[in-house]
């Protein structure tokens, strides 16, 4: 099925002219993370692309961005999240939406896996990141959820 789906994708982007955006929308909303992590690795070894790179030439704006979270998210959710935590913590000002919204929603989930990502990735722990861009009750709760600083 993986294989299936792999060539049905390129079928339906770099190998034609156009793009068969129903394709995508089918395997990227129908299958499994896991389906479409395998999906990537075997896109990659067999058509020497990465299913990353296809979906930016096959597809734009919010339909690109989609498709691009619905895989990063697949490949590696601890990277994903370290990165959009990053985000709305990086420069003026912070997206406390996002940032409450992933660390609740991710806190018995993967959260310890996150913290290890956004550690290798930013070179400091997310919980000195949330103390440094949180004040008050609302940082006292992020830490907590967030457990020890390691």
């Amino acid at each position: 099925m993986v294989e299936k789906d792999a060539k049905a994708l390129y079928k339906a982007g770099e190998k034609k002219l156009g793009t068969d955006e129903n394709t995508f929308i089918r395997i990227f909303s129908e299958k499994s993370r896991a389906h479409l992590a395998a999906v990537s690795t075997t896109y990659h070894s067999v058509y020497g692309n990465s299913l990353q790179k296809a979906v930016k030439s096959e597809t734009s704006g919010h339909f690109e961005f989609a498709l691009l979270t619905i895989l990063q998210s697949a490949e590696n959710s601890g990277k994903y999240f370290a990165k959009v935590l990053h985000k709305a913590m990086k420069g003026l000002g912070t997206d406390d939406t996002t940032l409450t919204r992933i660390i609740v929603t991710r806190a018995e989930i993967d959260l310890q896996y996150i913290k290890q990502e956004y550690r290798k990735k930013y070179g400091k722990t997310l919980n000195d990141a949330v103390h440094s861009e949180t004040s008050g009750h609302y940082k006292a709760f992020l830490l907590a959820l967030l457990g020890p600083n390691h």
